[in-house]
């Protein structure tokens, strides 16, 4: 199972979120999914703007594999029902882990104004009820210890 966001290169507008079986078919999606850093936590942590590299920027690209899934972290207004944590493996992500970066993951949390998926502190944000499917989903490939890898790629136009 591989799981693949699409991201715009500015992380500022929603990307697409979608999962693919062994034989390369989608199974579940495209949803939307946003991987821009808030830019208060940057400034607060002297993070370089949206530097997927360091702690608090946008979400690095890259290939990640999926070890855990697990509540959601509090305060659940933040982070959703289910936190997918992710070890990256290649590209920004493994630069940025190389680097210190660590905590990445996949989570919901509640929208925005206009019902738009709010900015993270450097993680992959769905909307809850795709985090719940997803968990949903996935759980019987982590009971029979199957790997679930996650790419995160530029949307390209």
């Amino acid at each position: 199972m591989t799981l693949r966001a699409e991201l715009p290169l500015d992380r500022e507008a929603e990307g697409r979120f979608s999962v693919f079986d062994d034989a390369g078919a989608c199974v579940f999606g495209p949803l939307r999914c946003r991987g821009e850093a808030d830019d208060a936590e940057e400034e607060r942590h002297g993070t370089p703007d949206d530097d997927p590299v360091h702690a608090y920027g946008d979400h690095p690209f890259g290939d990640y594999r999926v070890t855990a899934i697990e509540p959601g972290k509090l305060p659940a207004r933040s982070y959703g029902p289910f936190f997918f944590r992710l070890m990256p493996v290649a590209g920004q992500a493994l630069e940025a882990w190389e680097a210190g970066r660590r905590g990445l993951g996949i989570h919901g949390g509640d929208l925005g104004e206009g019902a738009t998926l709010r900015s993270t502190f450097g993680c992959l944000r769905i909307d809850n009820d795709t985090c719940e499917a997803l968990a949903a989903f996935l759980a019987p490939d982590f009971a029979a210890g199957r790997p679930v890898l996650y790419q995160c790629r530029p949307l390209l136009p």
